[in-house]
């Protein structure tokens, strides 16, 4: 009979058991991350391909070729192939980033022959038909004209902007551009980008070996292509303060980060996460604490650390009232001195590394998401030992030495702060 009455046993996290892929490759020496693993025999098929939109000639073309994947191809007229693959209950996800884009289909095992074919088909003969894309295109750019009058949304541009200000995670879309992209700019990248050296094929879920083989039949014959360019590393950021007026604006987007020069998967990294998670990373931050709870400035504000393949930032976000623009200002560079002034007392310590161990233990629950624990390492030339890493950072890391690492790299004479709206 289960006990409800006794709460279970609190244990220390030292340890979570991640699954290492079987590994093969294609004919055309695309490779595959198999995790066969899970209950039902539900199957999450991702193919991963290195063209995100700092490799794009113009802006806007990375994400409309991934995003056009699955509307029409050599032998589906537009609309027919999603009709055909929500037929047998499966469906086509997709996306991009500045470094990556994928093409993702959720299907079942029993179902995989007859809906395979068709995803191939939508992935490796794509069309980008005129019309359609005139739709998105005229879409998208009524959205960007609604979006780009919010402050929060020119901040985070205008931030993005000037933070990589010489690469090309720095050339963001205008409003003139959804006037100048057209079909054969997508034709041209796909065939550039989506080729099998450039890729990288993971399949997540409970499948039988025929999946292989049936992977091979159908994508085997993707063009090898060339492998993709490199891109110089941002190390560095320029410290500066950039205010934008907006007219009759009732709140203030703010944003402050820098870059860091920070090797991935290293102790000052893990660090550099633990005193974010102190700093604006939960509901229970300081940043929260202050800026919401105390002073009731905004509903929310956060900060983050995000890791991409040629740099590293730190950030913060927020939007204020714009009577308390200046106030504001003056809790985040409060809450940033005292970072780099005041060891953080083992009791917030302690409530931090219980958050964050507990995330990463959420966040590792079923097949799709041992596969997205692999691949979040992967791409960042990791592997699994640094999750162990991690943890035993996580676990024994000291306050002293959390402000050795604030006084490092959280100097606010270093940052990078843009303002949109009124002070």
């Amino acid at each position: 009979m289960l006990d409800r009455i006794t709460a279970p046993e609190i244990k220390k996290i030292e340890k979570v058991s991640y699954i290492e892929p079987e590994v093969r490759t294609l004919s055309n020496g695309m490779k595959v991350l198999g995790f066969n693993i899970g209950s039902q025999e539900v199957i999450q098929l991702e193919f991963n391909f290195y063209s995100g939109s700092k490799y794009q000639e113009k802006s806007l073309i990375a994400g409309y070729v991934s995003k056009m994947i699955g509307e029409a191809s050599s032998n589906y007229a537009s609309g027919e192939i999603m009709d055909k693959i929500d037929y047998y209950g499966a469906f086509l996800q997709s996306g991009s980033d500045r470094d990556m884009s994928h093409v993702t289909l959720f299907t079942i095992q029993k179902q995989l022959k007859y809906v395979l074919p068709v995803f191939a088909e939508a992935l490796s003969k794509p069309t980008f038909p005129e019309r359609e894309l005139s739709i998105h295109l005229k879409n998208g750019k009524q959205n960007y004209k609604v979006e780009n009058e919010k402050v929060g949304y020119r901040c985070r541009q205008l931030f993005t902007e000037l933070l990589f200000k010489n690469h090309a995670y720095g050339k963001l879309a205008d409003e003139a551009t959804y006037d100048e992209v057209n079909s054969s700019m997508l034709i041209k990248f796909y065939k550039r980008m989506y080729s099998a050296s450039n890729g990288l094929i993971v399949v997540a879920g409970k499948f039988d070996d025929s999946l292989y083989s049936q992977l091979e039949k159908e994508f085997g014959s993707i063009p090898v292509g060339e492998n993709k360019r490199s891109f110089q590393k941002v190390v560095s950021s320029k410290a500066e303060k950039v205010y934008e007026e907006k007219l009759g604006a009732i709140q203030s987007g703010i944003r402050i980060g820098k870059v860091l020069d920070v090797q991935y998967g290293s102790d000052e990294f893990f660090k550099l996460q633990i005193l974010n998670t102190v700093f604006g990373g939960y509901f229970g931050s300081r940043l929260m604490s202050n800026i919401r709870e105390d002073k009731g400035y905004t509903y929310g504000i956060g900060s983050a650390i995000t890791s991409m393949e040629d740099a590293m930032f730190f950030f913060l976000s927020t939007e204020v009232g714009a009577d308390v623009t200046n106030e504001a200002l003056k809790e985040v560079y409060f809450e940033l001195d005292r970072l780099r002034d005041e060891l953080v007392s083992e009791e917030e310590l302690v409530m931090v590394k219980n958050y964050m161990l507990g995330s990463m233990l959420k966040s590792s629950d079923g097949p799709f998401s041992m596969a997205d624990k692999y691949k979040a390492v992967y791409f960042k030339g990791e592997d699994l030992s640094f999750y162990d890493r991690y943890i035993s950072m996580v676990n024994n890391v000291t306050s002293e030495e959390l402000l050795e690492v604030a006084k490092k790299y959280f100097d606010p004479e270093e940052m990078l702060e843009v303002v949109v709206g009124k002070k």
